[in-house]
């Protein structure tokens, strides 16, 4: 019985890491480059608007894996996540279907580096990469996607005691505002500086913010 146990879990483990794989090898690219010559990929075209901006056409089936298209949210988190620190990478969306990314730097080594960096289905490498602690209500799960309703994304700093201080750097609520350093109650495994949480504030415990249960994710 305990080897039968033993090859059930092997088996969840191995399929959780396939789906996650999948995920990932389907992840695409805004552009490609054909030597300095871009080229459509989940873009359909692109204009320069200005010097430091560029506009990107988003293709309406542009397949990020698993049948989930592409989305400017999707756009937004991947290249602010990845070439934010390097190019001061800001992302609005322009309608369904349409993006400003406005940069800093270099245009060629900017268009370089949109073309390797892969567009990511934050909600799919939930589903696939999900892992869990708990501390009462709270959980942890492993994702990359921007700030949803009510809810708030930041930076960690550091983690001790049980509680996260961090930098919000998403906010989609009047509690916090985006530049805002937090103390967030909550102990979440393997958490480290740099990392992002994901959570909905509740209430407060002098300057710790209690997140609403079940809201606090990594």
């Amino acid at each position: 019985m305990k080897v039968a146990a033993m090859w059930v879990r092997v088996m969840l483990a191995s399929l959780s890491l396939f789906a996650a794989q999948q995920v990932f090898a389907a992840a695409k690219t805004l552009i490609e480059l054909d030597g300095d010559t871009p080229k459509p990929g989940l873009a359909t075209s692109w204009s320069k608007v200005k010097a430091g901006e560029y506009s990107f056409q988003l293709d309406p089936a542009g397949d990020l894996g698993k049948g989930v298209m592409v989305t400017p949210d999707a756009v937004k988190s991947s290249l602010e996540s990845k070439l934010g620190a390097t190019f001061g990478v800001k992302v609005s969306a322009k309608g369904a279907a349409a993006v400003s990314v406005v940069f800093t730097g270099d245009e060629k080594a900017f268009l370089a580096q949109v073309a390797k960096t892969k567009i990511r289905a934050g909600q799919d490498v939930a589903l696939a990469l999900e892992s869990s602690t708990s501390e009462g209500s709270i959980r942890a799960k492993k994702t990359e996607r921007p700030a949803g309703a009510g809810e708030v994304k930041a930076l960690v700093i550091k983690s001790e005691g049980g509680v996260i201080l961090a930098k919000a750097m998403d906010s989609k609520t009047p509690q916090v505002k985006s530049g805002d350093k937090v103390k967030v109650k909550g102990d979440i495994k393997g958490i480290k500086k740099n990392d992002s949480i994901f959570f909905k504030p509740g209430t407060k415990e002098g300057e710790v913010i209690v997140p609403a249960p079940g809201s606090l994710l990594q």
